[in-house]
């Protein structure tokens, strides 16, 4: 009898990691909740909730009640299936919550892209992981030092993206595959994996776009139930912006420029030596919730710049994540590439070494084989 695995992956990021993984966990039956890079890497997709997913504290209460159905929906599957592991794809809020419940039903609980507690929480929440996760796959060195310590069972591996991030095309062939000119800068606008962020940080974009001259505008299509939404957007704003779906790794290595919404996409950028600008904006409610109330308060906004402890990539956030701002540091990075991508091995180093996601998938296998 294969090993049964169930799988949860609430958002389009965790979606791509699950998809990477679930290539390398052969001869394993998969089933749960995800999307369309699970489905095409073999998974059962019973339930696909990417639409639904949000970051921040008011941008997320609309979706309460789809996400309560969900939770009362994986839970059914969970004590019907009762399978021999499930695992958890980041989307911390809605995992830990069912990772709560199979850990008092009995099933073995693994966390791919844990909870970043380590980060931003409190030892009260590296506590509560280190209670419910059987096994934590950690993707940061210090993440997996601060949960062995909390007494966690963490084995760390380095970053997944060392092995995902790959470009399939040179330059070349990329500009004609997508009608571009080799001679143009070409410069990649990336608002987003959720509907909030193409609502509110897309016209940021457009706006950037608009007042850039002799350069082309490409954006990558996270997930194609976001196409109609970015369709309609980039057409209102009378922008030319060339929109590239399933290949979001050609759209980053080959751009002399990603303007990137803060996400894995600006270690991604890293990874692939494009020089990126973050940029974020949350609700004023939720901003001031995180930062006196819940006195989150970090040098740093993007990786990069929190791993190496220092300003690698360029970030404006909130009240300076405004096109002029961001507009006259694109024009500056364009005319001087080199010098902004300087601390890129740097990072990139302290990422580990290739070969993460398949020790992940072998260490999964002989967990949840072992009683």
């Amino acid at each position: 009898m294969p090993l049964k695995i169930m799988m949860s992956a609430l958002e389009v990021s965790g979606d791509v990691h699950a998809g990477f993984l679930a290539a390398e966990l052969k001869g394993c039956k998969l089933f749960g909740m995800g999307g369309e890079k699970m489905r095409s890497a073999g998974v059962d997709i019973r339930i696909d909730a990417t639409e639904n997913s949000s970051v921040g504290i008011i941008e997320s209460l609309k979706y309460i009640p789809s996400h309560l159905s969900t939770l009362k929906k994986m839970k059914k599957m969970i004590n019907l299936e009762r399978p021999d592991a499930l695992i958890l794809i980041d989307a911390q809020g809605f995992n830990m919550l069912l990772a709560d419940y199979a850990k008092k039903a009995g099933i073995r609980t693994v966390y791919y892209i844990a909870p970043q507690e380590w980060l931003w929480g409190t030892k009260k929440g590296v506590d509560k992981v280190v209670r419910t996760i059987d096994l934590i796959i950690s993707i940061f060195r210090k993440e997996h030092e601060v949960f062995k310590a909390a007494g966690g069972n963490s084995v760390y591996f380095g970053h997944p993206l060392l092995d995902i991030v790959k470009k399939g095309m040179d330059r070349e062939s990329f500009c004609r595959k997508f009608k571009l000119d080799t001679r143009r800068k070409i410069v990649a606008l990336c608002p987003g994996s959720r509907r909030h962020e193409i609502k509110n940080l897309l016209p940021i974009l457009t706006d950037i776009a608009g007042r850039m001259e002799g350069v082309q505008f490409v954006l990558p299509v996270s997930s194609s139930k976001l196409k109609k939404a970015i369709d309609e957007m980039v057409l209102r704003s009378k922008t030319k912006i060339i929109m590239i779906e399933g290949s979001s790794y050609d759209v980053l290595g080959n751009c002399d420029l990603a303007i990137a919404s803060s996400g894995t996409i600006i270690l991604e950028c890293v990874c692939l030596g494009t020089p990126v600008i973050m940029f974020y904006k949350l609700s004023p409610i939720t901003y001031y919730i995180a930062r006196y109330l819940l006195r989150i308060r970090l040098p740093f906004y993007s990786m990069p710049n929190i791993l190496a402890g220092r300003m690698i990539v360029p970030e404006f956030v909130m009240g300076r994540a405004t096109a002029g701002n961001i507009y006259r540091e694109a024009q500056k990075m364009l005319a001087d590439p080199g010098k902004y991508s300087a601390g890129y091995e740097e990072v990139k180093k302290l990422l580990g070494s290739p070969g993460v996601v398949k020790s992940a998938a072998q260490k999964i296998i002989e967990f949840a084989t072992s009683r």
